[in-house]
């Protein structure tokens, strides 16, 4: 609006309702001596799930009667002290976990068994753990005889003709690791519970660690001179 003779525009407030524009400009499509083209396509992802797809399905006619996510596999638990109360499936059973599930380290892969010659058991709880996971899968474990077994018979461990007719392939992990959470079970908070001053108490004990020297060389020197004053007034 012009006033008294001079110029002065006025402008209303914006409308706050509409998109802020962002639009982008300078995207490099296609290479160049100045840029290089960063823009990634995927026009091809229908096609490569379907490619996907179809090779599990080759690879579960393949592997007929095994499972088709392989073998199976150790529960170890993750390193560094960060992860490693969290459990995970390893590359292989030891030597010695074998050995406790009485199966033939050289036979162990012909049924489905991942060996790992270089881990080592470190402590006797996964390795129980371990060996129980092994006889429990030799206890649901079918066994097909070899081609040179076939006309003689089933073998020690080979299933009989029942046993291969009812088998089925096992899709998905073999025994699949099972995260249990750990349960809270709640309960009426009494008295005593709430009289206990708990950073008292960590700040108590901490001392108590720390101070644990000066306290020892303290209580002798005390025995010291007690024991020079005895020897004095005798």
């Amino acid at each position: 609006q012009a006033q008294g003779g001079s110029t002065n525009w006025s402008f209303g407030m914006p409308n706050f309702r509409l998109q802020i524009p962002n639009a982008h400009f300078h995207k490099h499509w296609h290479d160049s001596a100045s840029h290089k083209g960063r823009i990634v396509t995927w026009f091809n992802q229908a096609a490569r799930k379907h490619r996907r797809r179809e090779a599990r399905l080759a690879k579960a006619q393949r592997v007929f009667p095994r499972p088709v996510s392989g073998l199976l596999r150790p529960v170890v638990h993750c390193q560094t002290i960060r992860y490693n109360s969290k459990k995970r499936a390893g590359k292989g059973f030891t030597l010695e976990e074998l050995k406790e599930a009485k199966i033939n380290k050289r036979e162990a892969r012909s049924i489905g068994v991942a060996v790992d010659y270089r881990r080592k058991n470190r402590s006797e709880e996964s390795k129980r753990e371990n060996v129980a996971r092994l006889e429990q899968y030799k206890s649901n474990l079918i066994v097909f005889p070899k081609k040179s077994n076939r006309k003689k018979g089933p073998t020690g461990i080979d299933a009989s003709k029942d046993e291969q007719a009812k088998a089925e392939q096992y899709i998905g992990d073999v025994m699949p690791i099972a995260r249990t959470k750990p349960a809270v079970t709640p309960y009426k908070i009494t008295d005593a519970d709430k009289s206990k001053k708990v950073f008292y108490t960590l700040r108590v004990a901490r001392t108590d660690a720390k101070m644990v020297g000066k306290r020892e060389v303290r209580k002798k020197k005390a025995a010291e001179a007690e024991a020079e004053k005895k020897k004095q007034t005798v």
